[in-house]
């Protein structure tokens, strides 16, 4: 395996040339890890997620690319929010429980989906230039996306697949470390679903990209990647929840080993049904 291609914008952002027109904006001092990544087109470019805004990310975006740029949001946590406001193109799916957080025109997002009072962090009210459907293919001439949703982790949650490359950026529904479904507005009956909706479309040599990472053994700050047999795995160990075939290693929250990569977190409130229909 080659050594992954990374440099230093400042002494925050972290850049990686992943594939042609392909690049991981990350900010490995910031304590999750956040990777955010610019898709580059013949004739414009897309950011899908921002950051929690700690530092501004549009220089980093500038110094990649000098097409157009639209940003979109894979969910309205604070940690991939926080630079949104930056923009002047904008973009959101077009999702009911999106559509109900504007106001006079404007976009505010409820702390019940954006959770900001847990690191101070405030919402910027903005307009939204499109409303894309789910299905939509995004064309930045020469290259698509299309928008898939995958709730599980929020409600709101997607993913960007690029058939042509074979990738998924798969944002908060699939990173290496722990899986975060223990949070109000999380639901496992969901994260099955996508999951298999997912484990039926994706090509076996798929890469899928995540939002969160870890350093590599030598210390390399790298993209996230995870692959066809992770989300396999995640398949399997939803099941098995669901089914009483897999207890939880510790509790409050509930912790499940996916594989060596991956635990999901749980919480009363993500079981929905299944806890019900296995009587407690």
């Amino acid at each position: 395996m080659t050594k992954p291609h990374i440099r230093w914008f400042d002494d925050w952002y972290a850049i990686e040339a992943i594939a042609p027109g392909l690049f991981g904006i990350g900010e490995p001092k910031y304590h999750q890890v956040n990777w955010n990544y610019l898709i580059v087109g013949q004739e414009r470019a897309l950011l899908f997620d921002t950051g929690p805004g700690l530092r501004d990310i549009t220089p980093v975006v500038a110094s990649l690319t000098d097409r157009p740029v639209t940003t979109l949001l894979s969910h309205l946590h604070f940690d991939h929010t926080g630079n949104f406001h930056r923009f002047a193109d904008r973009a959101l799916p077009d999702l009911a429980i999106l559509r109900a957080c504007v106001r006079d025109g404007v976009l505010v997002a409820p702390e019940e989906l954006f959770f900001g009072s847990l690191e101070d962090m405030v919402w910027v009210p903005v307009d939204i230039g499109h409303w894309w459907p789910i299905g939509h293919r995004i064309d930045l001439g020469g290259r698509s996306l299309e928008i898939i949703a995958t709730p599980g982790h929020s409600p709101e949650s997607i993913s960007l697949y690029d058939a042509g490359g074979k990738i998924l950026l798969a944002a908060d529904f699939l990173y290496l470390g722990s899986l975060y479904a223990q949070i109000p507005g999380a639901f496992l009956p969901d994260y099955l679903l996508s999951a298999e909706a997912l484990a039926r479309r994706l090509p076996e040599d798929v890469l899928i990209l995540g939002a969160h990472g870890k350093p590599l053994p030598d210390g390399t700050q790298v993209a996230p990647r995870l692959f066809r047999g992770d989300l396999a795995d995640l398949v399997t160990g939803l099941k098995a929840i669901r089914d009483g075939n897999m207890p939880p290693m510790g509790q409050n929250p509930d912790r499940y080993w996916i594989n060596g990569r991956l635990m999901l977190l749980a919480g009363p409130e993500s079981y929905g049904s299944w806890r019900s229909e296995q009587g407690g």
